[in-house]
């Protein structure tokens, strides 16, 4: 058995300074909320890499998840890591559109092929926007629309809004349809590439 080599002087103070950055996001009024920060150290303690969407996704305060939802979308989702957000692309509707001329628009090779993706990125967007906070999503009561392969490996809208009444996130889907969405609705590409 080859003994296991500790990390060098160098890379503790990697360590440490990256540590000291994120304890300077951290707190109220800044980027970063201090239980976000203490469950992904507990996940990097742990050695945890995977999560549950179905432990997550589950209505509970801040959360309202729609029956249908669960039926089309988390039904088809396993285990996975969490994904970053970083190459997730978004541009805001500046006409009304329906959903067959968003995806002509932005074509096929944008939707969520992989349901368990799509989850793993929206886990990041609201435990960053947990209280309606400014970020990835909408949080004015404009829907975000991500299209996303689920039960059937049919293409679903899935919609994610804040609602400010009840102060919770609202995830729903429904079957691809001609009404228009609203000027200013995000649409969510699973995408790096896209481009509006």
């Amino acid at each position: 058995m080859t003994p296991t080599k500790g990390v060098t002087d160098e890379q503790r103070g990697k360590i440490y300074k990256k540590i000291n950055a994120i304890i300077d996001r951290t707190g109220e009024g800044k980027s970063l909320s201090f239980d976000f920060v203490m469950e992904e150290l507990q996940n990097i303690h742990d050695g945890l890499n995977l999560f549950d969407p179905h432990n997550f996704f589950v209505t509970r305060k801040g959360l309202l998840i729609a029956e249908l939802f669960s039926d089309r979308i988390l039904s088809v989702t396993k285990k996975t890591i969490k994904m970053s957000v970083a190459r997730v692309r978004s541009f805001n509707l500046s006409k009304p559109m329906s959903d067959p001329e968003i995806l002509k628009e932005v074509g096929d090779e944008y939707v969520y092929k992989d349901a368990s993706e799509f989850w793993s990125v929206l886990t990041v967007m609201i435990s960053r926007q947990p209280q309606g906070e400014g970020g990835y999503l909408l949080s004015d009561g404009t829907s975000n629309i991500f299209y996303v392969r689920g039960k059937n490996n049919e293409i679903f809208p899935t919609l994610v809004y804040w609602d400010s009444d009840h102060r919770l996130w609202f995830v729903r889907a429904r079957q691809l349809d001609d009404d228009h969405g609203a000027v200013g609705t995000r649409v969510f590409s699973c995408n790096e590439s896209l481009k509006k």
